[in-house]
């Protein structure tokens, strides 16, 4: 059907065959003597107008079945969607990660490396649930690697799922659909990670500020050798006397 993935529907027939514990040579014939089982409608009509003997060797089966049903103006259109993506004004991070997840598996020819994919989710995140991740990262989700950050998020998303299944009403929202005084809460706990790190800054200048010899120079109010900073009490003290 015109609303099917063509590269879902590979990956579950090599599913299917697999459980078969079939290997070796054998395999490709089990995937050509198969495969039009697997099809129905306009799909099946397509390869049954193919010439017998025609399509002997299943890379070119494969080929084809994916040039008929993917051509590259739904290829762009795949390509597009996930370089694009957006979380829903109401959508949970749990269903936006398995939404975006859906968008890759459809298209695994995409050309995009791990890094440019978590970037495009991250940026397509509202800003409340971007703010949680970073806030959950200790920072920012861009500083982490791939690894690190899809362990994060796979997390978070399986928090947010539990929390949504496990409330007594169906339509309760999930912990991560923020509301404003959790998104301060989460903007909070970045500004005091960044002030830890300024105090510990200024710690260690008032240090090393303080372990420096005074200057001493000759007053010119009481002709006398001292440190530059004592000039102003020395000058408070004469106005006194006199």
């Amino acid at each position: 059907m015109d609303h099917e993935e063509p590269y879902t529907h590979l990956s579950s027939f090599y599913e299917l065959i697999g459980t078969m514990g079939v290997l070796g040579e054998d395999e490709e014939a089990v995937y050509l003597r198969l495969f039009p089982f697997s099809l129905t409608g306009k799909a099946k009509t397509w390869l049954q107008a193919h010439p017998n003997q025609s399509l002997t060797r299943w890379e070119d089966v494969e080929r084809k079945f994916l040039a008929r049903f993917f051509p590259p103006s739904r290829y762009i259109s795949a390509k597009s969607a996930i370089a694009t993506f957006s979380q829903g004004a109401d959508e949970p991070l749990c269903e936006a990660w398995e939404r975006y997840k859906s968008l890759l598996r459809k298209c695994p020819n995409h050309g995009f490396d791990d890094v440019a994919q978590l970037n495009m989710f991250c940026n397509g995140l509202r800003p409340q649930t971007k703010m949680l991740l970073d806030a959950s990262a200790g920072g920012s989700m861009m500083m982490k690697d791939s690894e690190e950050a899809t362990t994060i998020i796979d997390a978070l998303a399986a928090s947010d799922y539990q929390a949504r299944h496990d409330r007594s009403q169906p339509t309760g929202r999930g912990i991560l659909e923020l509301d404003t005084q959790n998104a301060i809460l989460a903007q909070n706990k970045l500004l005091s990670q960044q002030m830890d790190g300024l105090k510990k800054q200024m710690s260690k200048l008032q240090v090393g500020s303080s372990s420096r010899p005074q200057q001493v120079m000759r007053c010119d109010f009481c002709a006398s050798d001292h440190p530059i900073m004592d000039i102003a009490p020395s000058l408070n003290q004469t106005r006194k006397n006199k």
